[in-house]
C-alpha cells in the first residue's frame, strides 16, 4: 500500500480489505484452533472495531451519500480485519518481536526507496505528482511520509536495544537508525517530528536501561553526522533538488549516509561488548543506600530545574502556542529546512473550527462518513480546498459523533493502554517491545490529531496487527472448547462475505478511472462504456452518472443528460459538483435551471465555477441560458 499512495484511493483499500477477508476464511477454516488467541480484551478491541465499521456502512441512512459511507466502511473493514486475524492467534513469548522485526522490514523499505528518489534522483527518478520540495515518495504525501519515518526510527532503535533481539538483528536496527531519521528530517514535517520526540521520551521512561543507554550512545554519532550534512545540503530542501547542485549534493549525502550505517553497526558492536562490564561495575554487590539515591535524584532534578530556567523553556512554549494560534500558514521561502524554525497552524485551526461547527448539526452520530468534505465547501473561509479535518478525533466527531468517537477510543486505547502497562513492568520478556509498541502508538495518535494519517491505511494498518498481538490470549491460555466443523464453515462463510463490498469498490473504481481517462481525451464512447460498468459495479456512486450526462449533452441526447445528472444528485444531494452539472444539463435542455445553479453556489459559496454559473443562468431567456451552459467549464476542467 506505500508504493500505492499509501493505500488513500478506494481501489487499493478495497483489495486489501478483500485480502484480508480471504486471510479469514483460511483461518477459520484451515487451522486446527482458529480461535485460541481470543480475550476479553480482544473482544473489547474488536467489538469496538466492528461497531465502528458497521456505524460508518449505516451513516449512508442520514447523510444520503452512500457511497461515502462504502468507500469509509472499507477502510474501517480493513483494520478489523487485520485486528482480528492477529488477535485469533495465541500470543507467544516472541510473538510481538517477532512482528516488530518485519513491521521495522517494511518501513526501512519505505524510507529507501524514498531517500534513494532524493538523494540519487538521477538514477531513480520519480513523476512530477510528488511535491517537489519535501520527501513524499512513495506514500505521495510528505506528512505521512514523515510519520513512517518516526515510526521506522522508532522500531530500529528499539531492536537494538532488545535483549531478546539476536544480536545481528540489534546491530542490523542500530544499522538503519539513521535511515529512519534522515527520512523524517527530509520530509521537513514539523508534526512527524515532534510525534517522535514524544515517541521516544515515551520509549525511554519505559525502558530507561543500561543497554537502551549505550545503545543511544553507539547510534546518535552517526545519525547526528548525517542530519547534520543533509541540512548543508540547501538543494536538498528545494523543488530543485534533481537539477544543478542538487544531484551531487544528494550523493555526498548518500555516501554520509552509508558511513554512517557502517559506524552505527560497528558502535553497536562495541557496546554490546561493553554492556557487561558496565552492568557489573553499576550494580555491584554491596547495598545501595537509600539517601544517596534519593540524593542524586534530587540533584538531577535540581540540574534540570535549573536548565529549564536558563533557557526560559515556559516562555518559549508560551511564544510557540501563541504563534501557533496567530500563525495561519507557514510562509513558503522556497527552502523547506525553514519550515523547522517556523510556527504555524497552516489553516488547522480553521479546519478543526468547521469540523466542530458540523458535528454541532448532528451532535450523537454525525453528519455521516466522509462528509466533512462537504461540510468544509458551505464553510470554508478561503479558496483553501480540503478533503479531511486534519484530525481523527474531531473529523470522527464531525461524520460519526459521539457515539463513532467512543467506538474509535475503544479500538485505540485499548490495546495502547496494555501496551504501555506490559511495557512498565520489566519482569516480562517482551517488556521492550510493549513498550516500543505503547511509544510508536502514542507517536502515531498525535500525529493522526493534527493530520490525517487514518486515511494512510499504510501508516495505520500496522497498529492494527501489533493491537491483534498486544490483547492476544497467552499461549497455553485457558479456554472454551474449539468449534465444531460446521461453525467454522458458516464462520468462514461469514468472513468471506466481507469482501463483497470492497470487491465491489474495487472494480467500479478501476472502471471508473478508465471512463474519466477517456472522458478527459474525448473519447465519450469509451467514456459511456466504462461508465456503465461502473454504474453497473456500484449503482450507489454517482461520478457514472455524471460522466453519463455529460456525454449525453455532447451526443445531443438532452433530456437524457438531465435524467443522468438527477441520478447523480440524487446519489450525493449535497456536493456542488452534482447540482452544477444538473444546472448545465437543465439550461441545455430548455429548463429552467436556476434552482440547481443556486445550489451549487450555496453547497460551495467560494467555488468561482459555481458562482459565475448561477450569475450566467440567471436569466429568463432559454437561449442566453443555453449559451452560457454551453461555455461552461466543467469541474475538474
Amino acid at each position: 500500500m506505500a508504493f500505492r499512495a499509501g493505500g488513500f484511493f478506494p481501489a487499493t483499500t478495497a483489495v486489501a480489505a478483500i485480502a484480508g477477508a480471504v486471510a479469514l476464511v483460511l483461518r477459520v477454516t484451515l487451522s486446527p484452533d482458529p480461535f485460541a488467541g481470543w480475550s476479553r480484551l480482544a473482544a473489547v478491541t474488536g467489538l469496538g472495531a466492528a461497531g465502528l465499521a458497521c456505524l460508518t456502512l449505516v451513516s449512508a441512512a442520514w447523510s444520503d451519500a452512500p457511497v461515502r459511507a462504502t468507500v469509509e466502511f472499507d477502510r474501517a473493514l480493513l483494520y478489523l480485519e487485520v485486528f482480528v486475524l492477529f488477535a485469533m492467534t495465541p500470543r507467544g513469548r516472541t510473538s510481538l518481536i517477532v512482528l516488530l522485526r518485519w513491521l521495522l522490514l517494511a518501513f526501512v523499505v519505505v524510507c529507501v526507496a524514498g531517500l534513494a528518489s532524493r538523494l540519487a534522483p538521477d538514477v531513480f527518478p520519480t513523476s512530477g505528482r510528488f511535491v517537489a520540495g519535501r520527501l513524499a515518495f512513495p506514500l505521495t504525501y510528505w506528512n505521512a511520509m514523515g510519520i513512517a519515518s518516526a515510526i521506522a526510527a522508532m522500531l530500529a532503535l528499539a531492536g537494538a536495544a532488545d535483549a531478546q533481539q539476536p544480536r545481528v538483528l540489534r546491530v542490523l536496527s542500530a544499522a538503519v537508525v539513521p535511515i529512519g531519521a534522515l527520512a523524517l528530517y527530509l520530509s521537513f514535517s514539523r508534526g512527524a517530528i515532534a510525534a517522535c520526540a514524544v515517541g521516544l521520551v515515551l520509549y525511554i521512561v519505559c525502558v530507561r536501561s543500561l543497554r537502551l543507554w549505550l545503545t543511544l550512545v553507539a547510534v546518535a554519532p552517526p545519525t547526528a553526522l548525517v542530519l547534520w550534512v543533509a541540512y548543508g545540503a540547501e538543494a536538498l530542501g528545494t523543488g530543485n533538488y534533481a537539477e544543478g547542485a542538487g544531484p551531487s549534493q544528494g550523493h555526498r549525502v548518500a555516501l554520509v549516509l552509508a558511513a554512517s550505517i557502517v559506524v552505527a553497526a560497528v558502535l553497536a558492536l562495541a557496546a554490546q561488548a561493553l554492556e557487561p562490564k558496565l552492568h557489573g561495575l553499576l550494580h555491584g554487590k554491596g547495598p545501595r543506600r537509600p539517601a544517596e539515591r534519593a540524593g542524586a535524584l534530587l540533584a538531577l532534578g535540581l540540574v534540570v530545574l535549573a536548565g529549564v530556567l536558563w533557557v526560559d523553556v515556559p516562555g518559549h512554549a508560551e511564544r510557540a502556542v501563541e504563534s501557533f494560534r496567530s500563525g495561519t500558514v507557514v510562509p513558503d521561502t522556497g527552502d523547506a529546512r525553514d519550515r523547522l524554525t517556523q510556527v504555524g497552524n497552516n489553516g488547522r485551526l480553521r479546519h478543526w473550527e468547521v469540523a466542530l461547527d458540523v458535528w454541532a448539526q448532528q451532535r450523537l452520530l454525525g453528519t455521516g462518513a466522509g462528509t466533512f468534505e462537504l461540510g468544509w465547501e458551505q464553510r470554508r473561509p478561503s479558496f483553501f480546498v480540503v478533503r479531511d479535518a486534519h484530525s481523527l478525533a474531531l473529523e470522527m466527531l464531525a461524520e460519526l459523533g459521539v457515539v463513532g468517537l467512543v467506538l474509535l477510543m475503544a479500538v485505540l486505547l485499548t490495546p495502547l493502554a496494555v501496551a504501555l502497562a506490559r511495557g512498565l513492568v520489566r519482569r516480562s520478556p517482551d517488556h521492550d517491545a510493549h513498550a516500543v509498541v505503547a511509544a510508536a502508538g502514542v507517536a502515531l495518535l498525535v500525529h493522526a490529531c493534527v493530520d490525517w494519517d487514518w486515511e494512510m491505511p499504510s501508516v495505520f494498518v500496522w497498529f492494527f496487527a501489533a493491537a491483534g498481538v498486544v490483547v492476544a490470549a497467552p499461549l497455553g491460555a485457558a479456554r472454551a472448547g474449539n468449534p465444531g466443523r460446521t461453525a467454522r464453515v458458516l464462520a468462514g462463510l461469514a468472513c468471506l462475505l466481507l469482501a463483497v463490498t470492497p470487491w465491489l469498490v474495487a472494480g467500479a473504481d478501476r472502471a471508473l478511472q478508465s471512463a474519466s481517462a477517456a472522458f478527459a481525451r474525448g473519447d465519450c464512447r469509451a467514456t459511456v462504456d466504462a461508465a456503465l460498468t461502473a454504474r453497473d459495479r456500484l449503482p450507489i456512486a454517482p461520478e457514472p452518472y455524471e460522466l453519463l450526462g455529460y456525454c449525453n449533452l455532447r451526443g445531443g441526447a438532452y433530456e437524457l443528460a438531465v435524467q443522468q445528472m438527477q441520478a447523480a444528485r440524487d446519489r450525493d444531494p449535497d456536493n456542488w459538483r452534482y447540482a452544477y452539472g444538473l444546472a448545465v444539463a437543465q439550461a441545455i435542455a430548455g429548463q429552467d435551471p436556476r434552482p440547481a445553479a443556486a445550489d451549487a453556489a450555496r453547497l460551495n459559496p467560494f467555488e468561482p465555477l459555481a458562482q459565475d454559473l448561477r450569475k450566467a443562468l440567471d436569466s429568463d431567456d432559454p437561449g442566453k441560458r443555453f449559451r452560457a451552459a454551453a461555455r461552461a467549464q466543467l469541474p475538474g476542467g
